[in-house]
């Protein structure tokens, strides 16, 4: 079943590629379109018996809201896909939200439509967004965290990786994680069939000495403006001097270059709680908290 748009999605996990590879059939979209068919608003959804996602799998899907809408006009449009899907015999919507950060004014405002007007429930994670500027990071970051920067710098190089590489950095990536008892949501067939469908949206990053690889991230292109650490790691054995530190800085040097304004580090929540630690480590790094919210509805 192909997805095809009037207009592009403003963030990569909304896009018709993306849709395809969360689920292959299932895919009604509701657009609210304003003078000479401009897209104004829009939202995909997935149908499977008498649940209603978005997203099926992905960080969030949610109402896209390309330009300036009234509360009223978009009160009317939610309330349309509403009759769409019950026409559908839908008797539940649930809706993964964009970060709060990301478009804080239409995030209020799809807020106050779905929960105050509409009455869906409503659950927040907490995430992670660090501001990109012309200042580098360590003007952001805590002392400490600054200090074990300077250190990293002096021990490893920074490099984007080249395509050849993506596996290896997969590899070691995985290979933290499994040091520490976690694991990835996506296994390496996934993530190259993600890679191959979607190539221009990742870059991976590593921090190396001549012959280890220190630290790795991988990097997701959600939009022009906005980069999301999809996966970053350091090896066990340079736990003193956390080599991600100076990896995330080499990062939002990169960043900027590019003229990115946001780079999301992620939530911070372990089965529904909030990972205090993990927080604690990406405020000190120099990232602000934010909400990330998920709306859910059930119907008669």
């Amino acid at each position: 079943m192909a997805v095809n748009f009037s207009e592009e999605a403003l963030y990569v996990y909304n896009s018709s590629r993306h849709l395809q590879l969360q689920a292959k059939k299932g895919w009604v979209i509701f657009e609210l379109t304003g003078p000479r068919h401009t897209v104004i608003a829009r939202i995909s959804v997935n149908i499977k018996q008498s649940t209603a996602l978005s997203p099926v799998r992905a960080p969030f899907g949610s109402f896209e809201i390309y330009s300036r809408v009234s509360n009223a006009k978009l009160l009317k449009f939610v309330q349309f896909v509403e009759a769409g899907l019950a026409q559908k015999k839908i008797k539940q919507l649930v809706i993964k939200s964009w970060p709060v950060l990301y478009q804080p004014k239409q995030a209020i405002q799809l807020y106050n439509v779905l929960v105050d007007k509409l009455q869906f429930k409503v659950s927040e994670e907490v995430c992670s967004i660090i501001p990109v500027d012309k200042s580098g990071l360590n003007v952001r970051m805590k002392i400490s965290e600054r200090q074990k920067a300077r250190k990293a710098e002096k021990m490893f190089s920074f490099s984007m990786c080249k395509p050849t590489e993506f596996k290896t950095i997969y590899d070691f990536i995985l290979s933290c994680r499994h040091e520490r008892q976690q694991t990835l949501s996506l296994s390496w067939k996934e993530m190259r069939k993600t890679i191959s469908t979607l190539p221009k949206q990742f870059i991976f990053f590593k921090l190396a000495t001549a012959t280890d690889i220190a630290a790795a991230a991988i990097v997701i292109r959600v939009s022009d403006s906005i980069w999301y650490t999809f996966y970053y790691a350091h090896a066990a054995t340079y736990n003193k001097v956390s080599p991600v530190v100076h990896l995330l800085e080499c990062i939002y040097k990169y960043a900027a270059n590019e003229k990115i304004k946001l780079i999301d580090l992620g939530t911070s929540m372990v089965h529904d709680k909030v990972n205090k630690s993990l927080l604690h480590f990406k405020e000190s790094v120099g990232a602000v908290t934010g909400s990330k919210f998920t709306f859910s509805k059930m119907y008669d």
